[in-house]
């Protein structure tokens, strides 16, 4: 088998069975990908990266060593509480999201390119309340159900060039496999929907200066996907099923991030990045269209709409990371966006809540081998549903939502 063929097909089948399933915190992006990454907060862009830079900025591919396989996860355990305007608290069920990361990459040659591919879960949300109120000032003692998962997983093709000593450029290119399900009080007033799939593509471009031995400089676009949703299943509370179901308006948006890294003494370095997620071009309403019913008496379709209106968020990510040994590194970080979620669209269904996280984190060296830990913690935040108090329009008017989360983040590294 030739070299590097073989790499490729652990990336191919990871990606195939990974579970698709996330819970991010910038909205729902994952406020960094991988530990390294994770403990300094997400402050990433010119930072040396290693594999990766194929889910970061991928001018840093060039900075790898010869050759470098990546294995690891985010385990992320989220906390959630629904309490509906003028009805009681209902907690979220336990969940883990595990959140796979397998990448490999290499220098050809002596050359100044550099390659890589992997497959990284970019990010999404859930939720799973049982036993929930519906809508308590109009219809006490009735409760029912709200779950929701949302993910996107990625494969990413990565090349890198060193232009000059100092300057380095690289692009990505992002086929996304995206999959939704949610209930929204399906056994009572309303319907479950599963099964909804989408293939997308987009692109991002990376640019990385070293200035001098300390400082160094960089930036990343990334354009926004569409992912037109189909292929789902739409049952109603009163049993009528449709078969042909997809959903519009949902898309992963263009982000701009820059970042500045400075190496202070030759064991610390010290990071800052800021980004800006255009969230209000690609999260307005999100449309659902259920066609083909089993009951000719039923309608012959159904138009859901999903009014959300997220605001763009601006995200500030700050790390550091010290060498306290030649073989062991510590990371601290710290990271805030903004919710982008609008209070007066605020569903339990789709929140993104969270805006302040702390890390930290560490990494082993042994021999070739780079053993890298992660943790983050996201502080509770809470909004309330304070739009339009008419429930047939705002089943969620008055609703309160807290949202916090945990997550573990665990890297293996190879260099060879």
């Amino acid at each position: 088998m030739k070299k590097g063929v073989f790499p490729g097909l652990i990336v191919v089948t990871l990606l195939l069975c990974a579970p698709l399933n996330g819970w991010a915190t910038n909205g729902m992006n994952m406020i960094g990908t991988g530990a390294v990454s994770s403990g300094m907060g997400g402050a990433d862009v010119a930072v040396p990266a290693g594999c990766t830079a194929i889910a970061g900025n991928p001018a840093q591919l060039a900075t790898t060593c010869n050759r470098v396989l990546s294995v690891g996860s985010a385990l992320m355990f989220p906390g959630m509480e629904d309490t509906p305007g003028g009805g009681t608290r209902t907690d979220n069920e336990f969940q883990m999201f595990p959140v796979p990361f397998i990448g490999y990459a290499q220098r050809i040659g002596t050359s100044r390119w550099s390659v890589g591919v992997g497959a990284f879960a970019q990010g999404g949300m859930g939720v799973n309340f049982k036993n929930v109120q519906v809508m308590p000032t109009m219809m006490p003692g009735l409760r029912d159900d709200l779950m929701s998962e949302v993910g996107f997983v990625r494969l990413s093709p990565t090349v890198a060039y060193n232009v000059t000593d100092k300057l380095t450029m690289g692009a990505s290119l992002f086929a996304g496999y995206a999959t939704l399900k949610y209930d929204f009080f399906p056994n009572t007033i309303g319907h479950r929907v599963k099964d909804l799939t989408s293939f997308t593509f987009s692109g991002r471009f990376g640019l990385n200066y070293q200035i001098n031995d300390k400082w160094s400089v960089g930036a990343t676009y990334t354009s926004d996907s569409a992912i037109d949703f189909d292929g789902g299943k739409l049952t109603t509370a009163t049993g009528v099923k449709y078969n042909d179901v997809k959903m519009d308006g949902f898309t992963w948006p263009q982000q701009v991030e820059t970042g500045v890294a400075y190496r202070a003494t030759p064991k610390l370095l010290l990071a800052l990045d800021l980004s800006w997620i255009n969230w209000s071009s690609a999260i307005k309403t999100v449309t659902v269209t259920a066609t083909n019913p089993d009951n000719s008496a039923a309608p012959a379709s159904l138009t859901v709409p999903f009014v959300m209106k997220w605001k763009d968020q601006i995200v500030v990510a700050v790390g550091a990371e010290y060498e306290l040994t030649d073989s062991f590194k510590v990371r601290a970080g710290y990271n805030y966006g903004n919710s982008p979620v609008s209070s007066a669209n605020l569903s339990p269904l789709f929140p993104a809540l969270v805006e302040h996280h702390a890390t930290a984190g560490f990494t082993y060296t042994w021999t070739n081998w780079d053993f890298d830990f992660a943790y983050e913690h996201a502080f509770t935040n809470t909004k309330t549903n304070d739009g339009d108090p008419n429930p047939m329009t705002n089943p969620f008017y008055g609703s309160k939502v807290s949202h916090t989360m945990d997550t573990f983040n665990f890297m293996v590294s190879y260099r060879f």
